[in-house]
């Protein structure tokens, strides 16, 4: 076969392979592994150094979006699966799917326990559904020995919240947990007790979760250094909080539900015009106990820009935090509001804003005419020159005469 050389780079075609192609194994995973796992199986058709690399791929990207019913998602799951090469861990998994528990609990039990089996250490799960009836993740989600990373995701459109199991979870290497829009506990739970078997666990995110009719939930976690709550729909009577280690506590209550006892929960003001006066009516109280922050770095307070924001905290408050942290530092972030001026103040303010401006549009005139003369020069100068030629042109043709 003839060679074809490129005159303009001096390299031959055959010279010109794959880059891509040329990668180390592991590279060509990891790109792979931001493609839903239909497309990345499909490069397989690109060649036949491409026919197998989607087997030993250790990210799983699966998403019934890209196909047009559910049987159709139900039976590529189960053939990728089964063409995989079993030899490779899997370690993450990011599933993605829209509809119902009833036609997806099957299939996600059979992506799950693959993974389990697999020893899989992250795992991201989002849930969308327009539906109006709750929806229950598999039980068989919330054991495994292996993982480290767990998301839970329902999205935000549905009016119920995801529901999951109420009894503790089996995660003994588990580090982070991440639950989104979901239901912990219901009517027939008082308490909940969901991370105790969480030995591991550092980091936990609670975001728009439901602890509807939950009298206490509790988490025991002796290594949890980071914990976020932020804006639950429901409140539990007791938030039991037994940790250690911890170092970080972010807490974010909203109020545009009226739930008793989220004033006193609240962290930020909105909609808590005199959270001011709900503190000094709960600090006699509040002073009976100890402060449960020990060796505090750090309180800031954020105030929202609203009409009636905290002017002030109290030293009672102040001193209650800080009574074990005295070295630590106490911010109070208060918006700025701009003072009223006097009518005389005003005046002189618009009286030299005037002044400015027409001192602005008198340095601009000032140019213009300058600009102007310089053309009117121009012109003058022009002018003459073809005077001169004309003088000229009359002279030659005297001349020619």
């Amino acid at each position: 076969m003839d060679v074809v050389h490129d005159d303009t780079t001096g390299i031959n075609e055959e010279e010109k392979e794959d880059r891509i192609s040329n990668l180390p194994d592991d590279i060509v995973h990891r790109i792979l592994s931001f493609l839903d796992m239909k497309h990345a199986i499909q490069t397989s058709t690109l060649s036949k150094k491409w026919k197998h690399v989607w087997t030993s791929m250790s990210h799983l990207n699966l998403s019934n979006q890209t196909f047009g019913t559910f049987p159709q998602f139900s039976k590529f799951v189960r053939k990728a699966l089964s063409r995989r090469n079993h030899h490779t861990e899997v370690s993450a998994v990011k599933l993605s799917f829209t509809g119902t528990a009833y036609n997806f609990a099957p299939v996600v039990k059979r992506i799950v326990k693959y993974a389990y089996v697999h020893n899989v250490r992250h795992v991201t799960m989002m849930w969308f559904s327009p539906g109006r009836i709750y929806h229950g993740f598999p039980e068989c989600i919330f054991s495994s020995p292996t993982l480290k990373h767990l998301t839970l995701v329902m999205n935000e459109r549905s009016r119920y919240p995801g529901s999951i199991p109420k009894l503790a979870w089996d995660f003994p290497a588990l580090e982070t947990l991440s639950l989104s829009n979901l239901r912990l506990g219901d009517y027939a739970c008082k308490s909940v007790d969901l991370f105790s078997k969480c030995v591991n666990l550092k980091d936990l995110t609670l975001h728009q979760s439901s602890m509807s009719c939950v009298e206490l939930i509790n988490v025991c976690a002796p290594q949890l250094r980071n914990l976020t709550i932020t804006d639950p729909y429901h409140f539990p009577k007791v938030f039991n909080v037994v940790a250690p280690q911890l170092k970080n506590l972010t807490a974010s209550v909203s109020t545009r539900l009226n739930f008793h006892g989220f004033n006193f929960l609240q962290l930020s003001t909105e909609g808590l015009n005199s959270l001011e006066k709900t503190l000094s009516l709960g600090l006699d109280q509040l002073l009976r106990e100890p402060c449960p922050f020990n060796s505090l770095k750090c309180l800031k307070i954020d105030t929202l820009k609203q009409k009636d924001c905290i002017a002030e905290v109290s030293a009672e408050v102040r001193d209650y935090f800080l009574e074990s942290s005295s070295s630590a530092a106490f911010i109070v972030d208060i918006p700025q509001v701009p003072q009223k001026r006097s009518r005389q103040e005003a005046a002189i303010d618009t009286m030299a804003k005037k002044v400015a401006k027409l001192e602005e549009e008198k340095q601009t005139m000032v140019e213009e005419k300058i600009t102007l003369e310089a053309k009117i020069k121009m012109q003058d100068e022009v002018i003459a020159e073809h005077k001169v030629l004309l003088e000229v042109m009359k002279l030659q043709q005297k001349k020619s005469l």
